[in-house]
Formats: C-alpha cells, structure tokens, sequence
C-alpha cells in the first residue's frame, strides 16, 4: 500500500502536461489510474486487495464509499476543467484515505512526492491552490 500512496501523486504530476497539450484520451487514462489507487485505497481500509477479475466491485465498498467515487465520473465536457474536476475530487478523497491507511499499517505518508506534484500542478491557470478536506 506504500507505493500506491506514492504513486498516486506520481500519477497526478503527469496530468498538467496531458492538460497543457490537450491529450484528452490520455488525460482521461490518468483519472482513471487515480480513481483506480484511491479504490485499491478504499478496499485496504475495508481489509481486502482489489479483486482481480472481479465483476461485482460494489459489494466490497460501502455505500459512501461507492458514492464518493462515482461522483469522480461526471464530465460535464472534455477539457482541462473536466481533468481538474475529477483530480481535484480524487485528491480529497486521497487525503481522507491515506492518513487512516498509514496510521492503520504504520506506513509513511509521502510528502515528497505530493509536494512535487503540487509544484507541476500549479502551472494550470485553474488548478486550486487550496483543497480543503473538511
């Protein structure tokens, strides 16, 4: 679980470029990568991998769970707001997450790598330069 909490910002410090060239198909591989660690994120706190092969994910979130994630799947339209949108989203969900994991399996919280990412992320006009989680 240490690597996809370091992999998650790794992931995310590719988008602005994507954004910046308008690599629509290949930003949206990007979000999709992160919804992807934050599940993975999710089902650890629950006690169990990603299920491989699995075509019934649904009854290994919970309903808030499941909501919260979903709501990262509404594009309004294709474009640098849509990827900000979902990023911006999947990072609060991230920072609800990963502290809860790294207390629970005593990892590290990789700051490093989110403060690097952050850097790239605030060359997007529209990125936020708070989040709040609250």
């Amino acid at each position: 679980m240490q690597i996809a909490l370091e992999q998650f910002w790794h992931v995310l410090a590719t988008l602005p470029d994507l954004i910046e060239r308008s690599e629509n198909l290949l930003a949206a591989e990007t979000t999709a990568r992160l919804r992807r660690l934050v599940i993975e994120m999710m089902l650890a706190l629950n006690g169990v991998a990603y299920p491989t092969g699995t075509r019934h994910l649904n009854t290994y979130l919970s309903e808030k769970q499941r909501t919260a994630i979903e709501k990262t799947l509404l594009t309004p339209s294709i474009g640098a707001e849509s990827w900000i949108g979902q990023a911006v989203a999947l990072v609060v969900i991230y920072r609800w997450y990963a502290p809860q994991l790294v207390e629970k399996h005593r990892l590290s919280y990789p700051q490093a790598a989110e403060e690097a990412a952050w850097l790239r992320l605030r060359r997007l006009p529209d990125w936020p330069l708070v989040i709040a989680t609250e």
